[in-house]
């Protein structure tokens, strides 16, 4: 059991970590288009280009591809043997490789419809969308590129090397950031030097993968059966026939699974998109405002949610491989309660010092005062929702690691429809914030469901009354909700209070950012450790000893 708990926490540290340096290059990026670019007509074509791409990264990457493909991969390792599970690996794999192939010349004919789709509100301006439609064709030539980077990182992630793939968003970081310094008014389309640059990285992460894999020989098969010399050519035909139709009965059940697991595992992804179809409406710049505040909002999603949710479905994968109920359940909850260990405080930072944080880290060049504002409230708003889609996260691969990809897709499909419901409702009172808004109060209501659904079919224990956050039950994780709240709460206000004698010294915003982050994060972390708040799973990788825990006894049982 100890064993088990220390995979999904050494998987979710080394995520972790990799994902936090992911997101500061990704920050510097971000500051890099937003001086080069500003927050209008130029950033808007660019990021309308570079959506389709990124969705596709995204719901690949961290969502629907793995998602099928990794479960499994990890149930034939199981229940067949390692020869076979990488068989039905490279069959699938060069399927999916030739049908992107296909997908990327298909939609480089259909380009100007898959546009108009993209950002209807800026029909009108022909000029317009037609350096979009260039810009696009160019950016979805990354679309195989990291589907296979993505297939490439499930065996990595399957073998415990989680770092590989984790690093590859560092680099599409660095070659944007490269990018923006050939940005210039010699281009008839200005930011085409990073639709190339969004290529290129594709090409850099496929050979770091194809490296990795090579020198870790992680394909490789021992020949352990001396015997297998003695079988006969006749026998050794009907082996590979049989084989090879169990491998076609297994990727046809693969292939059932990834459509429903691409909605529903991707559904934020889809609601951003849609965010981005309704800010065209808008006018110039929305699109950008809700880009880049969604740039920040996403970084506790990219540092924790991601790493949970790619740790634990590996992690899942194998309980339900081989019937361990019991840990998948420990494992669900702990995720849960390091979810929001992280997500609340950062929440309630971006709610409050969301206009100092915008300033500071985007306000130069091109993008200027007028552009902080605007994006300070789309920040605020999807602040809301923060806690609510790393709970997402943490929920979807209790049921991916079974192979229901139904389930989410029909969250999914609940959650898109209240999206565009609210998000029509809200954009005519706040504007974009109000589109913002409408996919934070959709993604709440999709825990509710998710988690209702995961207590019902005792994936989660039942509640049962206790004031300790240290049981691993649903109603110890509302307890715990509560507790790091008020912590967090508390943090807020000391910083606070610092901002208060920073206006009177007129101290500079970046020092008083510094400050302030460092200040806050002290302060929580001191507190929640004098008050035992801290997840123990994270303090110590062998700290789920079931024998010596009461509670575990008592609590863990289904």
């Amino acid at each position: 059991m100890e064993n088990k708990t220390s995979f999904f926490i050494k998987g979710f540290t080394q995520l972790a970590s990799l994902t936090f340096l992911s997101r500061i290059t990704g920050f510097v990026r971000d500051i890099f288009i937003a001086s080069f670019l500003g927050a209008g007509i130029l950033s808007d074509i660019f990021l309308i280009a570079f959506k389709l791409p990124n969705l596709f990264r995204r719901i690949t990457a961290e969502g629907a591809l793995t998602s099928a493909l990794l479960p499994m991969y990890v149930k034939l390792i199981e229940e067949k043997n390692k020869a076979f599970a990488i068989k039905f690996y490279k069959t699938i794999a060069l399927k999916v490789f030739i049908y992107l192939c296909i997908l990327t010349l298909i939609l480089q004919i259909v380009m100007p419809f898959v546009v108009y789709i993209l950002a209807p509100g800026f029909s009108d301006n022909i000029l317009v969308v037609n350096q979009i439609i260039s810009l696009t064709r160019i950016t979805v030539i990354f679309m195989p590129l990291i589907s296979m980077v993505a297939i490439l990182g499930i065996l990595t992630n399957v073998s415990g090397r989680f770092w590989p793939f984790a690093f590859t968003p560092i680099i599409l970081n660095l070659s944007l950031i490269i990018g923006c310094f050939f940005i210039s008014d010699f281009w008839v389309i200005k930011s085409i030097p990073l639709s190339i640059a969004t290529v290129l990285s594709g090409f850099l992460q496929l050979i770091l993968m194809l490296i990795v894999i090579k020198k870790y020989k992680i394909l490789d098969v021992t020949k352990s059966n001396s015997n297998d010399v003695f079988i006969k050519d006749k026998d050794k035909d009907k082996d590979k026939d049989k084989d090879k139709d169990e491998i076609k009965l297994y990727i046809k059940k693969t292939w059932h699974k990834f459509l429903p697991a691409a909605f529903g595992g991707g559904i934020l992804q889809i609601n951003l998109l849609v965010d981005t179809i309704l800010a065209s409406f808008l006018g110039f710049g929305s699109v950008s405002y809700l880009y880049f505040a969604d740039r920040i909002a996403q970084l506790p999603l990219g540092i924790i949610g991601i790493a949970l949710s790619t740790s634990l479905l590996t992690s899942l994968s194998r309980s339900i491989a081989i019937n361990d109920i019991k840990q998948f359940s420990i494992e669900l909850i702990i995720s849960l309660k390091i979810g929001l260990f992280f997500s609340i405080p950062a929440a309630l930072v971006f709610t409050n010092f969301s206009d100092l944080i915008i300033s500071v880290l985007f306000e130069r060049g091109k993008f200027g005062f007028e552009e902080s504002n605007e994006t300070a409230l789309a920040l605020k708003a999807y602040a809301f929702g923060i806690p609510a889609f790393i709970i997402l996260k943490s929920c979807q691969p209790a049921f991916l690691a079974e192979g229901n990809t139904k389930t989410p897709m029909y969250v999914g499909i609940i959650l898109l429809i209240l999206n565009i419901i609210f998000s029509l409702i809200f954009m005519r009172y706040f504007y974009h914030a109000g589109i913002a808004l409408a996919t934070s109060i959709s993604s709440w209501i999709g825990c509710f469901i998710y988690i209702g659904i995961l207590i019902k079919n005792g994936k989660i224990l039942k509640p049962k009354l206790t004031f300790s956050h240290n049981t691993l039950n649903f109603f110890s994780v509302c307890i715990y909700f509560i507790k790091i709240t008020l912590v967090s709460v508390f943090m807020i206000f000391i910083m606070k209070y610092f901002m208060y004698f920073s206006k009177i010294y007129n101290i500079n915003e970046f020092w008083t950012l510094i400050i302030l982050i460092i200040l806050g994060f002290s302060t929580y972390i001191l507190t929640s450790s004098l008050l035992s708040y801290i997840p123990r799973e994270l303090l110590n990788n062998k700290i789920l000893k079931l024998k010596k825990d009461k509670n575990y006894n008592d609590d863990t049982s289904i």
